[in-house]
């Protein structure tokens, strides 16, 4: 219980600057009662606290005997700042402690030249990789964003997200692709997807230069938050087409989709060895499970309708037998490989699928230059699906476009 003996000198309470003296009082309650009243400190609207010597006051706390106390800090927080404070969104820029942990780690990786991506537990390739990340800063909107619009840490976590994927990393280790940069879209103030929607049409990436910049559109109309991932990686891998072939015709789509079969292919892969990033598959993770984790018959089906939906279904059946054929190769390339490795370990490029350059050599094909066997080994396939098809291609010649390739 709190003393009721009465302070024999006078207490000056000191609130932002003003001072006010009390004369005796026999409980800290009387204390907090003057403050309050003095300070015009309502008890609905503002939380106040008092402070003496260094120490907080509380209703129990006893009263000094001999008139210790000179002077009270009052101390006040508006409730409704205190609720605005708790409900807003935390700031990106400020790390907690567990961040701090992560960002350690990440840094020792990135020592090392493999800087793991928390969301995979995994890394980009050390050779066939994206050089760099590029994400767009507010500054560089169309206007300043409002306050639900995610930060652009937020955006390069998505774009490491994107970079570090198994399928997309298994995907370029395959290929032989490197990216200058991967960037994010401006999703304002970009000419080239006003033009686009000009034409009655949506621009979600851009291929600059066969490989030089791919730029992918991140964010959502209203910048309230970010386009689903499944659709973004669709995308990435639609932009990495351009990197051989131009013009939306058939030997393009022959091409997307099979970098389509391989992306879910090696997810199937990954979950059929039970391997589990934070106790979640990554298929799971990527959105795709029931895309791929079932069977090569669910990938081809998946593939198939992503196709008819971008190309019509007569073209895109007209391309069922290049895709079941590519993934047929996939899985008895990578079925003479071992099985339940764990993401990111030393056995992480022995696991995956051969190279075109090891395949190749394996074949005794001539030491072409990367890009070049890629390019021919896609050119042959989808030629071969291109003359057993019942249609003939509707929209010209597979010569390479120039410049920069939209979607």
């Amino acid at each position: 219980p709190a003393a009721s003996i009465c302070l024999e000198s006078m207490v000056a309470l000191v609130y932002r600057g003003r001072s006010h003296e009390v004369g005796s009082v026999s409980t800290v309650a009387e204390l907090l009662a003057h403050a309050r009243a003095t300070f015009a400190l309502g008890e609905e609207a503002f939380d106040v606290r008092l402070l003496a010597k260094g120490k907080q006051l509380n209703a129990e706390s006893p009263m000094p005997v001999d008139g210790g106390w000179s002077k009270v800090m009052v101390m006040a927080t508006s409730r409704q700042s205190a609720d605005e404070l708790n409900s807003s969104r935390a700031d990106p820029t400020v790390r907690g402690f567990a961040q701090e942990d992560q960002a350690e780690q990440l840094r020792k990786a990135d020592l090392l030249g493999t800087k793991l991506c928390p969301d995979w537990g995994a890394a980009q390739d050390t050779q066939y990789r994206f050089s760099r990340l590029d994400a767009v800063s507010w500054q560089e909107f169309g206007h300043r964003p409002g306050s639900q619009t995610p930060h652009s840490f937020a955006a390069r976590q998505l774009l490491e997200k994107l970079a570090a994927d198994p399928g997309i990393v298994a995907l370029m280790r395959t290929r032989e692709l490197v990216v200058g940069v991967l960037g994010e879209m401006d999703p304002i103030d970009d000419r080239l997807m006003k033009a686009k929607r000009g034409e009655g049409g949506d621009l979600l990436g851009y291929n600059t230069n066969h490989g030089q910049r791919i730029d992918i559109k991140l964010r959502t109309d209203d910048l309230t938050g970010f386009m689903p991932y499944p659709q973004l990686v669709e995308t990435l891998i639609h932009e990495l087409a351009h990197n051989w072939i131009g013009p939306h015709n058939r030997l393009f789509w022959t091409l997307f989709a099979q970098m389509r079969v391989e992306y879910l292919h090696e997810h199937m892969r990954i979950a059929a060895s039970g391997t589990l990033v934070d106790g979640v598959s990554t298929a799971a993770r990527a959105g795709v499970h029931a895309d791929c984790v079932g069977g090569l018959e669910l990938i081809v089906r998946s593939v198939l309708r992503g196709l008819a939906a971008e190309i019509g279904a007569e073209m895109a059946a007209s391309l069922e037998p290049a895709v079941r054929e590519h993934c047929e190769y996939i899985s008895a390339e990578t079925g003479r490989t071992e099985r339940g490795r764990m993401l990111g370990g030393a056995a992480s490029a022995a696991a995956s699928p051969p190279t075109a350059t090891e395949r190749a050599m394996t074949h005794g094909d001539s030491p072409l230059d990367p890009r070049a066997r890629a390019a021919a080994a896609a050119e042959t396939r989808a030629a071969a699906a291109a003359n057993n098809a019942a249609s003939a291609d509707p929209e010209g010649s597979a010569q390479a476009g120039r410049g920069t390739d939209t979607q």
